[in-house]
């Protein structure tokens, strides 16, 4: 398996950098190929601008998904794109912000995933351009995870993340792994060594993961311009229902140790 870790988080001695280095580690192990796009290190440029391009075919009005159409594109978007091409598998590992991914890393996805190369009508979701890859959101939480339940005072962690595993990674075709969370994680000490054994045991099995079956173009009428077809859920609330599963699997576990003890 050839696997990709695109890395945000500007502190090489995080817990972030540590689930990144874990990840590594258990992959290499395995005999895995592994890349890392430590964003931070590179230096990435966040802006989407007119500077992502070699040449501009209209100088006097940027019309930017226009100009990706054409192919002009600098050189650290072209190298980003060989290594999602390359990639089986690729990991997004970053901290929770303001509700949202890191800046550098929205510059990432804004810059990187252009059209045609990530997706062009009709390639997408299910028919999308990077089908047979395989995709997994790792993220790490300032708060416990109580306060991300539904009922929670942040809400349902699963709306947080769907704009990006349902309006990126689904749409352009990966395979949607279910999330990898990591809660409150600046609070404890044991807990960050028992989030990496965990992820260890993860990521050691990872070949073996279903992804998140969501819905596909031919569920909706009209061939994807219409509604979704009688008797389904939405994709929306299946990502809600794989989080409520992981959620009652964790505590489950919590209970058979408390047991034992």
């Amino acid at each position: 398996m050839k696997v990709l870790i695109v890395y945000a988080h500007p502190e090489p001695k995080s817990f972030n950098s540590a689930l990144k280095n874990t990840a590594v580690e258990v992959f290499e192990e395995l005999g895995y190929e592994v890349k890392v796009s430590d964003l931070y290190e590179m230096n990435f440029k966040a802006i989407a601008d007119r500077n992502d391009f070699t040449e501009i075919s209209n100088n006097e009005k940027l019309v930017y998904q226009m100009e990706q159409k054409k192919g002009k594109l600098t050189q650290d978007i072209l190298e980003e794109h060989e290594k999602i091409e390359w990639a089986d598998l690729i990991i997004f590992q970053f901290p929770l912000w303001w509700f949202t991914v890191p800046a550098i890393m929205k510059g990432y996805f804004d810059r990187v995933f252009t059209v045609p190369f990530a997706y062009y009508f009709p390639r997408l979701y299910d028919k999308g351009v990077f089908t047979g890859k395989k995709c997994l959101i790792s993220v790490t939480t300032g708060g416990l995870d109580g306060v991300y339940l539904t009922r929670g005072l942040m809400g349902n962690a699963s709306q947080i993340l769907y704009p990006l595993i349902h309006g990126l990674i689904y749409f352009c075709g990966f395979q949607a792994l279910s999330p990898e969370y990591f809660w409150a994680v600046a609070h404890s000490e044991e807990k960050r060594i028992n989030y990496l054994k965990s992820w260890k045991r993860r990521l050691a099995n990872i070949h073996n993961e279903e992804p998140i079956q969501f819905n596909k173009i031919e569920d909706y009428e009209d061939n994807g311009r219409g509604e979704l077809k009688s008797g389904k859920i939405t994709n929306f609330q299946i990502l809600g229902k794989d989080f409520e599963r992981k959620i009652r699997r964790k505590k489950k576990r919590k209970k058979k140790r408390k047991k034992k003890k």
